[in-house]
């Protein structure tokens, strides 16, 4: 709901897909008909020294499936205090770093991911992961006809 929330502040209309098929929300733009496939995973901020540790089961095949429109990731942490800033990542990245700098580790069919962040810093497996955080660049904040100027 929270990513749900921050999208449609961003003036994109979001749909719940009636059946699973590995997608949590569709984000749509009005105007252009550009859709997004949108993949939310939650996980409860387990406090660190300097910050926090979270973890995440990621399906290997989501990882590999290629779609059209492709999958991005929303990697949502809760805290004490709070939402942190999400980290959001295309499927591709994703894969990348996890076929080419061996981010995660492998258990069954799922990659588990830890991020850990310690005050500006962001890593999952010591892979540098500030550039994700709050990247919301695939969601341009659009104009929207129905907002108030009040």
């Amino acid at each position: 709901m929270a990513v749900m929330a921050e999208l449609l502040l961003r003036g994109w209309n979001v749909a719940l897909p009636e059946i699973d098929l590995g997608e949590d929300l569709f984000a749509i733009n009005d105007q252009t008909g550009d859709l997004i496939r949108v993949q939310v995973k939650t996980a409860t901020a387990r406090p660190q020294r300097d910050g926090y540790s979270a973890q995440f089961n990621v399906s290997l095949l989501q990882i590999h499936r290629p779609r059209v429109p492709d999958l991005v990731y929303v990697f949502a942490v809760r805290s004490e205090a709070g939402w942190e800033p999400f980290v959001i990542m295309e499927r591709s990245a994703l894969r990348r770093e996890q076929e080419v700098h061996g981010v995660g580790s492998v258990s069954g069919d799922s990659v588990v991911l830890r991020f850990v962040s310690a005050g500006e810093s962001l890593t999952c497996s010591g892979r540098d992961f500030r550039a994700y955080r709050s990247d919301w660049s695939r969601w341009p904040v659009l104009p929207i006809a129905f907002r108030s100027s009040s």
